[in-house]
């Protein structure tokens, strides 16, 4: 019997369409949210004007709620997370719903047990993506709005003895809570090249004080180890400046799956009884 290479060109596609399926089955899926390019040079105001829009809402039905004690909702404490890169800086910021705000008196590595921001990066492309334990690209920086009186907005580097400055924060008050903005220098990451297209470990989380001692935490992905633990994070991609074409692997899959039955029809006209 003679096998036409139509035919052996359908196996292939079919049998590279099932290797796709199953290494996709195999990988971890991780949550992974777009970071627009800024079309200008940002300033660091608690202006939201930059940013097109909010990448991830923090509240009780979209985060891992950390609580120490009980949860007074969104009110309470929930946020609006906004995110920006250019070929220098990482922009973070946030628009926080708060019945408390700017309950931070802490300074240094004790930012944490206040209003605050804490984000963790993973800069290293070629680390473990299963890792439980900090490595050299691996940053947990605190963001503190302070105490909008003698306390300025703030930043700690936590694990980073190596670092001097170069963070920049901002706050401001809003209705029910404050807004937080920051710029994170590449440099300060290790010197990490950002491009289109490239990807990083992210989390985030929003420190809730309402009495002078942190009382809630909300994190975007994770457990309460999600600060020490990077197998626990998310990703960030870096978007282009335009939308950019891309197929997921279904989109690439029924590609596949049209082209070989386009062929297979092909082989049965040609191979048909005369």
């Amino acid at each position: 019997m003679k096998i036409s290479i139509l035919t052996v060109l359908v196996l292939s596609l079919v049998l590279f369409s099932a290797h796709i399926l199953q290494a996709a089955e195999k990988s971890p899926q991780k949550p992974v949210i777009s970071v627009p390019k800024a079309a200008k040079p940002v300033k660091i105001d608690g202006n939201l004007d930059e940013y097109p829009k909010y990448a991830v809402r923090m509240d009780d039905k979209s985060s891992e709620r950390l609580q120490y004690f009980e949860y007074g909702g969104k009110d309470d404490i929930s946020a609006d997370i906004y995110l920006l890169w250019d070929y220098e800086n990482l922009y973070v910021a946030a628009k926080v719903t708060d019945d408390a705000p700017f309950d931070n008196s802490k300074e240094g590595p004790d930012i944490w047990d206040g209003d605050a921001l804490e984000v963790l990066l993973g800069m290293d492309g070629t680390a473990d993506p299963g890792r439980i334990y900090f490595g050299k690209g691996d940053y947990q920086i605190g963001l503190s709005p302070g105490n909008n009186k003698n306390i300025k907005p703030s930043e700690w580097v936590w694990r980073r003895d190596d670092y001097k400055d170069g963070i920049e924060v901002a706050a401001k008050p809003r209705e029910k809570g404050y807004i937080i903005e920051a710029k994170i220098p590449f440099k300060v990451l290790g010197g990490f090249k950002p491009e289109a297209g490239k990807k990083f470990d992210f989390d985030i989380a929003v420190d809730d004080s309402d009495k002078g001692k942190r009382d809630a935490q909300m994190a975007w992905t994770g457990t309460k180890e999600f600060y020490s633990d990077p197998s626990q994070w998310g990703a960030a991609l870096l978007a282009a400046p335009q939308a950019a074409f891309a197929l997921s692997i279904s989109s690439v899959i029924a590609v596949i799956a049209g082209i070989a039955v386009i062929v297979m029809f092909i082989t049965f006209v040609v191979h048909r009884p005369k």
